[in-house]
């Protein structure tokens, strides 16, 4: 047998210190276990729900995805009765002035809102909502919000104070940079962001912060804008170019609209053609285009986990003042094998023993 070398012991030791650092930190989920906050929406089943239909408009950025399944199909076991008002952004905000002014017209029991620009357009900052352009009446629960505190839609997660509460749905972002050095380490993490998408900033703000801390150089890219201020979706392979010619060894793919999700099969393709893995906070990127990994939880059961704060609301009477805005406790680590393979850039096993694989 031949000898391990020093380094290779020295490599091995510091994977295993990370993977324990990120299941300690990161609560992670093992594939098929129930994520965490069912033991509380399986104990509500049993409230009396009342015999009325409950009206409830989506607001949307992108068009009805899991997390609005999730939503649907939650109530819907719960019995209750809803009739849904659907309104897409499409992720252009211009459209928001029309949709809050319809929303206070027609005045629905409740409003969902679907990410950051939304949700601020529709509810203003917790600090200076004017109750003529925002929603300040009728209860709105959020969902798809990274960071609702830096971007001022709730001044204190255990309690709002306002008509806002919600979930939040990525991992703490010290609990991302381990699972990326868990898999591999690194030295140089790249992003590519929409500068315009508040959510976006924030982000990489705490990313900057982070990498700081552990002596990681980000290397950074925000994507071009055009005359109207709009990032241009033609230069998003440029700025993957760019990232890969100045050393960046894993593109970190953010809760960021513009790349996740509008552009998220360029960025993928492009990514594995520059052969740079890929790092991603949310999972669809992953499931569908071949992102490599991604540190997620589950989008459907966000959506239920929003519902259920929603029926606390509809059903219990609780102000959305007094519901705490929370993420779900435990993430995934999800593994596309087939890009893997394509990158050869293989995980250590005591990673695979916990993540799901996915195989396409």
């Amino acid at each position: 047998m031949t000898a391990m070398r020093d380094d290779e012991s020295d490599l091995l030791r510091i994977r295993r210190r990370s993977l324990l650092r990120l299941a300690a930190a990161g609560g992670l989920a093992l594939p098929g276990l129930p994520l965490a906050g069912n033991s509380l929406i399986g104990s509500a089943l049993a409230a009396t729900v009342p015999d009325r239909t409950f009206r409830i408009t989506m607001v949307l950025g992108r068009g009805e995805s899991d997390n609005e399944f999730g939503f649907k199909d939650y109530l819907a076991r719960r019995g209750l009765k809803v009739d849904y008002t659907i309104r897409n952004t499409g992720g252009d905000t211009a459209k928001l002035p029309g949709i809050i002014q319809e929303i206070k017209d027609t005045r629905p029991d409740l409003v969902y809102s679907w990410g950051t620009p939304q949700t601020r357009a529709l509810v203003g900052p917790y600090d200076g909502a004017d109750p003529g352009k925002h929603i300040t009446d009728i209860p709105v629960v959020f969902t798809f919000v990274a960071a609702p505190i830096d971007a001022k839609i709730v001044p204190d997660l255990a309690r709002s104070g306002r008509n806002v509460t919600g979930t939040i749905h990525i991992a703490p972002i010290a609990v991302q940079l381990n699972t990326i050095q868990a898999y591999r380490p690194i030295k140089r993490l790249g992003v590519v962001y929409n500068p315009q998408e508040r959510n976006s900033v924030l982000t990489v703000e705490g990313l900057r912060a982070e990498a700081a801390l552990r002596g990681l150089e980000l290397v950074e890219e925000p994507v071009p804008l055009n005359d109207r201020g709009e990032p241009i979706a033609a230069a998003v392979p440029d700025a993957l170019a760019r990232v890969a010619k100045r050393g960046g060894e894993v593109l970190y793919i953010g809760p960021d609209t513009f790349i996740a999700f509008h552009n998220r099969t360029v960025v993928a393709a492009e990514a594995l053609r520059l052969g740079l893995p890929t790092f991603s906070v949310t999972e669809l990127i992953v499931r569908t285009d071949k992102a490599m990994l991604a540190l997620a939880s589950s989008a459907y059961g966000i959506g239920r986990f929003t519902a259920f704060k929603a029926a606390q609301i509809l059903v219990d009477g609780v102000s959305p003042a007094e519901i705490p805005v929370e993420t779900l406790k435990r993430f995934s680590v999800i593994i596309n094998m087939a890009t893997v393979r394509a990158l050869e850039y293989y995980p250590p096993i005591g990673l695979l023993n916990f993540a799901e694989i996915i195989e396409s």
